[in-house]
């Protein structure tokens, strides 16, 4: 991949190719293409903008030393996801040791600013846009993933399926079923937006 104008095109198979002869700066592509599904992913698990942002670089870290390892590079978001996973649940499990082994409670930092803030805002308050990231994290993980692929980082049906090695219809009863309950969950939202 001689320039950054070709590499930011290029499909994610290219650049894990480009990445694992040596060019680096391909990563660095990777990174920007996923780093807001995988923030968005974190922070739906753990809730804590600071924290999400560490597992996020943590799961590029691993992600980079386990590449070679990786079988199917066009599958590459969903195996990113995988590892975000992992790092949330070693997080939480830290979480429950530290706070057994303290005899203490834990309770999670607020914090004033987002590590992950939305690209576009549709006009929403910080409390509103608060009130939309708790309700997508109430979602069954399945259905928060590909809510996830698909609207952070605006990944097709096709492409979702092809992620997570599911076949499409799986994944759009699985959207289906995520859209019905968001319906729901965010109507008083839409009631409040409507009436301004």
């Amino acid at each position: 991949m001689p320039n950054s104008a070709n590499s930011a095109a290029a499909s994610d198979e290219k650049l894990i190719a480009a990445t694992l002869q040596g060019d680096i700066s391909c990563f660095g592509t990777i990174v920007q293409r996923y780093w807001n599904m995988t923030g968005a992913l974190a922070l739906s698990k753990i809730r804590d903008p600071i924290e999400a942002e560490d597992i996020a670089q943590e799961s590029f870290l691993k992600a980079y030393s386990q590449l070679h390892k990786l079988r199917d590079p066009s599958r590459f978001a969903g195996w990113l996801s995988r590892i975000v996973d992992q790092q949330c649940a070693n997080l939480l499990r830290k979480k429950i040791r530290n706070r057994t082994s303290l005899g203490g409670e834990y309770t999670t930092l607020e914090t004033s600013a987002p590590a992950f803030k939305p690209q576009k805002n549709p006009g929403l308050t910080k409390s509103q846009t608060n009130f939309v990231r708790q309700t997508v994290s109430k979602l069954p993980e399945k259905f928060r993933k590909v809510i996830i692929m698909r609207f952070v980082v605006g990944l097709s049906v096709i492409q979702i399926a092809q992620q997570l090695g599911k076949r499409q219809g799986t994944v759009r009863v699985w959207l289906h079923r995520a859209y019905k309950i968001l319906r729901k969950d965010l109507a008083p939202l839409l009631k409040e937006v409507q009436q301004l």
